[in-house]
């Protein structure tokens, strides 16, 4: 599992807990109020108690008072300069003070003997652990202001006993610090010479310092530029240095390629122009003239080729005038033959010439005046990188030195702001030498009029909150140790649906099959109005419910009773009706019908047949008009798995087109899977439950099952309610069925008002507690 999944799991995990969590307390409040009555009976005798104490308590009195404190002068340490005045680090020990025995004990001289009515009975070692109990000592954030207030039994007692502590806690402050102005002022007087003689070894000490580095000049500011010179020389010879050595390496890579080329025999020509031009017009100026390659060869050509151009000049204007065998047309000729050869020999001889020298005259004069140069280049590099070096170090010491300065400034500029602080300190001392800490009443002692213990407004608050508490706590204790269904409304509140009816306990019937079936056997009787009050109740829901599941939380809830009746009840109604009984595991319907034997539901399903003639021979017509049955049949190894087939799917769409109702009798949802796959192929799921026997938990387990599933709840079905102890909601009562329904009445009709008789399911009247159950128990 990634990082990402088990962080997304955490997240869910963590919802679903919120979730549960929310749950509870939702159903917890509507458990409340459900039993509003033990909250509001809670209430009633926390009222009362709170009553009685608010009218038997004694009463308790408290005078207040409040004393302003100042510190006018303080201590000479540095510390106590920095704490000055400050209320957050004053305070705390002048309230800790006004609680000590000794100013307690000073307090008790100067009580009058009439206010100590807090003493009476009580030895006077005690006196002052009383009056510590009942003073209370407090100081505003950021106030001199010490405030206090005293409780006793007696209003003028308590005002007396604040005022004596007022008096004996100035008494004590005035008794400590008498005296101490002179110690105080000694103290600062050495504490400035010692200063002054610091101050003094410290200026000396700068003198010493700035005279050791005569580069530093004092200019009024104390960041020197001195460093920002030696620094702007460094950068400076930094990039000197840097084009040194480029140009040392670009003569060394030069003379590397000339020696590889006069090794190899190549051309040095290219290499001697770029010798040429790096050592100046002087050097080249040397180098051609040694080499025969000045610029007077290059002049005579030129002056050879102006006189070649004017010959020929001559040539064509004599020919013009005179034959071409005259004596000065020849000699033309023969100058001008003459001066063309040469001209072209000339190239070839310099080629030659150059050829030659560059072999025994070029290469040698070009390595040693590169070698010259590179020389020269490594000494200059070195003597650039010498003054760098030299300045970096100056610059390192200069440093260092305006380090030193710094905090030698810093340091004696403290010492002269403490100077002059305790300067000051010293002058205020001797201006008060009588007060070191000045003190005043700012609110004398109050005689109360009114006691502060007990208060009507906080009594009541501590009932309400104790009565609301202890009320929960009832709630809840029962809700833990009663775990049943009470009232029709808990019932629908925690479920969150529909109370479709409310089924009486019922009579056992002789006989057997559908005689046994209280709609069939006494159709008249006053308990059936109940199973067809659940069939307009079906009939009036909104969902479709043609096809309908019963079942029940656990066994012997009477589901089958419930589904036999209702059956017969639609098929009274005139609705082509189909029971089948889909419990092959407990099948309480084909035994309360008589119907266990070798055709039925699990042999519908594990026939190989065809579904239509596999149905004809296993369906049963009943006594009852319009209502056929399909029994359990032989009890199979794997009825869930018969149950999820295909077939039976097939066998709910043929039994569809053919009745007009179709009633499953499945087994408990909490027992087996089975209810909960066939829940998921009809419409719409009755739940049975008897609050006699019935767990809630169980219950709401069960209903929270079935739509977790998919399956959709339209009810529950109450049944088993005895009706002479349903405290005026039973049977015969609630709903008024009694009137004008007898027993042997014959041509009773049903209600035509039976739709306004349900709004009555959701009154709180009690379930009764009765422990009978019905006769189909077996199932």
């Amino acid at each position: 599992m990634s990082a990402q999944d088990r962080q997304l799991l955490g997240i869910n995990e963590s919802q679903n807990a919120a979730a549960t969590t929310l749950h509870l307390i939702f159903r917890f409040l509507r458990t409340v109020r459900l039993r509003s009555g033990i909250l509001v009976a809670s209430l009633i005798l926390a009222g009362i108690a709170g009553a009685a104490y608010y009218i038997t308590a004694e009463r308790i009195y408290e005078s207040r008072a409040s004393l302003l404190i100042v510190r006018i002068g303080t201590g000479v340490t540095e510390e106590n300069s920095a704490n000055n005045g400050n209320p957050i680090n004053e305070m705390p020990t002048f309230i800790e003070l006004m609680s000590k025995d000794q100013v307690i004990n000073r307090a008790l001289k100067l009580l009058p003997a009439k206010y100590r009515t807090d003493f009476k009975g009580r030895p006077e070692s005690q006196w002052a652990r009383i009056i510590s109990s009942n003073l209370t000592v407090s100081s505003a954030y950021s106030t001199n202001i010490l405030d206090l207030s005293y409780q006793s039994k007696d209003p003028k007692a308590a005002a007396a006993v604040l005022s004596a502590m007022l008096r004996a806690y100035l008494q004590f402050l005035n008794e400590t610090h008498q005296g101490s102005s002179e110690e105080n002022l000694k103290t600062l007087n050495n504490r400035l010479a010692d200063i002054a003689e610091t101050l003094e070894e410290l200026t000396q000490e700068r003198l010493e310092l700035k005279a050791s580095a005569p580069e530093l000049v004092d200019t009024g500011d104390k960041n020197s530029s001195s460093l920002s010179v030696v620094t702007e020389a460094i950068r400076i010879l930094t990039t000197d240095y840097s084009n040194a050595r480029k140009a040392t390496q670009e003569t060394q890579n030069l003379l590397s390629a000339i020696e590889r080329a006069i090794a190899n025999n190549e051309d040095i020509l290219p290499f001697a122009q770029k010798a040429l031009d790096s050592t100046g017009t002087t050097g080249r100026q040397l180098i051609e003239q040694s080499l025969g390659l000045s610029t007077q060869n290059a002049y005579l050509d030129q002056r050879m080729t102006q006189e070649l151009v004017e010959l020929q000049s001559d040539l064509r204007t004599k020919q013009q005038k005179l034959g071409p065998n005259h004596p000065d047309i020849k000699s033309l000729q023969d100058q001008i033959a003459t001066k063309q050869q040469y001209l072209e020999q000339v190239p070839i001889i310099q080629r030659q010439r150059m050829a030659e020298m560059s072999r025994t005259e070029l290469a040698p004069r070009l390595l040693q005046i590169m070698n010259q140069e590179l020389q020269k280049n490594i000494q200059m590099e070195r003597a650039i990188l010498e003054s760098k070096n030299a300045e970096q170090e100056k610059a390192v010491i200069l440093s260092q030195t305006l380090t030193e300065l710094a905090d030698l400034d810093r340091r004696i500029d403290l010492l002269y702001k403490q100077q002059e602080e305790l300067t000051n300190h010293a002058d205020g001392i001797g201006l008060n030498k009588d007060q070191f800490i000045k003190t005043q009443v700012a609110s004398a002692p109050t005689t109360p009029t009114r006691p502060v213990s007990p208060r009507l407004s906080i009594t009541g608050i501590l009932s309400l909150m104790m009565g609301t508490v202890l009320g929960l706590l009832i709630i809840w204790v029962l809700d833990i140790m009663d775990d049943r269904f009470r009232t029709p409304e808990e019932l629908k509140l925690q479920l969150e649906t529909q109370v479709l009816s409310m089924i009486p306990r019922l009579p056992e019937l002789s006989g057997e099959g559908f005689e046994a079936v209280m709609c069939h056997t006494k159709p008249h009787s006053k308990d059936v109005e109940a199973f067809r009050a659940l069939r307009t109740s079906i009939e009036f829901s909104p969902q479709e419910t043609s096809r309908l599941v019963c079942t029940s939380t656990e066994p012997g809830d009477g589901k089958t009773t419930i589904s036999s009746n209702l059956s017969v009840a639609f098929a009274q109604s005139g609705k082509r009706t189909l029971l089948i009984d889909a419990d092959m595991r407990r099948p309480g319907l084909s035994t309360l019908l008589a119907m266990r034997d070798d055709i039925g539901l699990s042999k519908i399903l594990r026939d190989t047949e065809s579904l239509e003639v596999s149905i004809q021979k296993n369906i049963r017509t009943t006594v009852v008009e319009g209502l056929d049955v399909i029994s359990c049949g032989p009890r199979p190894v794997n009825p869930a798995e018969l149950l999820a087939s295909e077939r039976f799917s097939n066998l709910l769409a043929w039994a569809e087109t053919k009745y007009e109702q179709i009633i499953i009798d499945a087994p408990p949802v909490l027992a087996v899977s089975d209810p909960a796959i066939v829940g998921r192929l009809v419409d719409a799921v009755v739940l049975v439950v008897r609050p006699d026997k019935d767990r809630r938990r169980m219950v709401i387990r069960a209903a929270e099952t079935l739509r977790t599933l998919g399956c959709a709840l339209l009810g529950v079905v109450v049944n088993h309610l005895n009706s002479n102890d349903a405290g005026g909601y039973g049977y015969g009562y609630g709903y008024g069925y009694g009137y004008g329904y007898g027993h042997d009445q014959e041509d009773a009709t049903e209600p035509q008002d039976v739709a306004k008789g349900l709004s009555a399911l959701g009154e709180s009247v009690p379930f009764p507690a009765s422990g009978n159950r019905d006769r189909s128990k077996a199932a």
